[in-house]
């Protein structure tokens, strides 16, 4: 058997260090694309409990003929039927009084409601769990419909 080679310690060595070295340039560059993913997810989350929130006070408050401010929110329809906001933990929750009442966000860590004459200004705070420290602010403004 002359004619079989075993590898070297310096073919080794140079393996090793050839191995470490695509290892250091490929190892960063997968944790930026695992903790990119982590703070995109938690940020789509964040920004999409905004926008169903704010969809909703917008249909609600262009509706409501008067409103009632704080850390919760009553607004009063035409029809005498009140609709009202409120924050239960994390929950942002909507009831109107003859649904069953609608969960409109689950990661709200804080929301006010301002009242000045016929302006309704919502200002809400999204930070969902485990998105890489995400935090979302809106703040959202309804003019209330004019009573005849």
């Amino acid at each position: 058997m002359r004619g079989e080679r075993g590898v070297t310690l310096v073919e080794l060595l140079i393996a090793v260090a050839l191995t470490g070295m695509l290892i250091s340039v490929v190892g960063p560059s997968i944790s930026q694309i695992v903790g990119v993913t982590g703070y995109s997810n938690g940020r789509m989350l964040a920004m999409h409990e905004l926008q169903n929130t704010a969809s909703w006070f917008n249909l609600d408050g262009q509706m409501a003929v008067s409103a009632v401010g704080g850390s919760g929110l009553a607004l009063t329809l035409p029809t005498a039927q009140t609709i009202t906001y409120a924050l239960a933990g994390t929950v942002l929750t909507r009831n109107d009084g003859i649904n069953p009442v609608k969960t409109l966000a689950q990661n709200i860590s804080s929301v006010s409601f301002t009242v000045n004459g016929r302006v309704v200004t919502m200002n809400l705070t999204s930070t969902p769990t485990g998105g890489a420290g995400v935090s979302e602010q809106g703040i959202y403004v309804v003019y209330l419909r004019s009573t005849p």
